[in-house]
């Protein structure tokens, strides 16, 4: 029996033929038809789905795709591409490359179509100018669609890599940034043992030559290790190896004091004015990162100014209002030039990370990014004001303090008093060795000296109990300052120590290598030193 059907006929869809055993097998042939059509139908279905979602993505996607045949005659190009080229589907499809693109531009891509013709498939990088966004940075392929074995049509794609480019970049920017940081952290790491011999034996002349010429000038050297130490501080601000400290200060002797350095950092062309306020502006600062923002800015006016100009900075006090603005009375430093001036698509993006307008090689980018991010940690605030062709103008705006500086220079400072008992000085740099030595032994101390870790733990093992106090560097080959710290106090619990090093007690932290004792970051001031020293020994 076939199925559907009895002795007397068979159904087919809505009729019933009359069927004789020889028709059975056609019925089956006609049955496994049907279903070999349903299966085509659904595949065609299928078909038809994916080729509307391939087609989805073909005109959805932000990527330029066109294909053209081998006379470069456009055969299909997605609404992207068709935007791009300001050009309707009909009115491109069957143009030449040429034609839409230009004969430069086609001459200086076409090896490439070439290669793709000949069954090469290829990128390249390139860069068009557009009407609406600029020069754009593109990638291009190119691959081959074959008809058979032939290739008879190129598929292209362009994709706009202008933003990672632009990544990379600020990357390979960053990258650089950090080793110059990391060069930056050494160098004042070195300069800092340098000044902490500078400042010894400048000390030592004010000791031995008391009221004289020499002492006197000795204590301008004193002064001068000082201002250098604040530009080490700043190196290792700039390094991210150093926190930031903030301290009172009065804002008119900040700005006064960079008088000179600014001058020898503008050129001849542009003249500075500095006009300070009348009354004192206390502020809660970083005085090293505060005079980076003043040359940061500074730096800018005078390339603002290639033919020279007027370059002013300005003190004075305001009550600002709008958001984002401190609240109350505000000391106001104002940096101005009479310069090109900045266009409002330039003053929209100024501060920016890595935005510059400066030719390549010549700036950063992060002059005034850093500066908006270290005013904002003071609190504060910094405006801009511009005017194509006539200059610009930069306010900075901090609370101001009702606190006085407390390390105001004296006239005189207070002779250190003699001390007495043993010091072990471990330092690996000679000259910062010699000099503490000989500090320590004018004012009463008997000391023993080592180069390294090793060489002070032999020392110490050959009479632990003459020793009263360590007095060690942190970083020295062979056994740093804290490994030497816990070999001594293992042979004698009590011994006070103190550490010293050119890099700042957070960094020690971090490395794990510093703990236990006092920590001086050089360079040292004698009286400081002499006074840590002493209170270590009196506990």
């Amino acid at each position: 029996m076939v199925p559907g059907c009895d002795d007397q006929g068979m159904e087919y869809g809505m009729f019933t033929y009359p069927v004789q055993d020889d028709h059975r097998s056609l019925y089956q042939e006609l049955v496994q038809v049907n279903r070999t059509l349903e299966q085509k139908v659904q595949e065609l279905n299928r078909a038809q789905q994916r080729l509307m979602e391939y087609r989805k993505v073909f005109e959805c996607t932000r990527d330029l795709i066109y294909v053209f045949d081998r006379d470069y005659r456009y055969v299909m190009a997605n609404e992207a591409y068709r935007e791009c080229r300001k050009s309707r589907f009909p009115d491109l499809i069957g143009r030449t490359l040429p034609e839409v693109v230009g004969e430069e531009t086609f001459a200086r891509i076409k090896p490439h179509i070439d290669a793709c013709l000949a069954g090469s498939e290829l990128s390249f990088e390139d860069s068009h100018d557009y009407l609406d966004k600029g020069m754009r940075d593109l990638l291009v392929t190119f691959s081959p669609v074959y008809d058979g074995d032939r290739v008879e049509r190129v598929a292209c794609l362009i994709k706009d890599v202008s933003e990672r480019k632009l990544l990379e970049e600020q990357l390979r920017q960053s990258q650089k940034m950090e080793a110059i940081g990391t060069l930056a952290g050494g160098i004042a790491h070195d300069f800092n043992n340098i000044l902490t011999v500078i400042a010894g034996y400048a000390s030592l002349i004010q000791i031995n030559g008391e009221e004289s010429e020499a002492a006197a000038m000795a204590g301008e050297i004193v002064l001068s290790v000082e201002r250098a130490a604040e530009m080490t501080r700043s190196l290792l601000a700039f390094s991210r190896k150093q926190e930031v400290h903030l301290d009172t200060v009065d804002l008119n002797l900040v700005v006064a004091e960079l008088h000179k350095s600014l001058t020898r950092l503008i050129s001849e062309e542009v003249e500075l004015v500095v006009r300070v306020a009348g009354e004192e502006l206390y502020c809660l600062v970083d005085r090293g990162q505060l005079e980076q923002v003043l040359i940061n800015l500074a730096v800018n006016a005078r390339d603002a100014m290639p033919r020279g100009g007027v370059l002013a900075i300005s003190t004075g006090v305001a009550e600002p209002e709008g958001e984002g603005m401190p609240a109350g009375r505000c000391a106001v430093i104002t940096v101005s030039d009479n310069g090109t001036g900045m266009e409002t698509e330039v003053q929209e993006r100024v501060f920016e990370p890595f935005f510059t307008t400066k030719d390549v090689g010549k700036g950063t980018g992060l002059g005034l990014s850093s500066s908006y991010g270290i005013i904002k940690k003071h609190n504060g605030t910094i405006r801009m004001q511009s005017e194509p062709g006539a200059g610009t103008s930069f306010s900075i705006y901090l609370p101001l303090s009702v606190e006085r500086p407390a390390g105001e220079r004296r006239d005189a400072e207070e002779r250190p008093g003699a001390g007495s008992g043993t010091v072990l000085l471990v330092e690996d740099e000679e000259t910062v060795r010699n000099m503490t030595r000989l500090l320590l032994e004018r004012h009463g101390y008997r000391v023993l000296t080592a180069c390294n870790g090793q060489e002070a733990l032999e020392l110490f093992r050959q009479d632990p109990g003459s020793v009263q106090l360590l007095l060690s560097d942190v970083i020295m080959p062979r056994m740093n300052g804290r490994e030497l710290c816990e070999q001594v106090r293992q042979l004698a619990p009590g011994v006070p120590v103190i550490f010293m090093s050119g890099y700042p007690a957070d960094v020690m932290s971090e490395k794990g290598i510093c703990g236990g004792g006092a920590y001086l970051q050089k360079p040292v001031k004698p009286e400081e030193l002499l006074g840590t020293l002493r209170q270590a020994l009196s506990t």
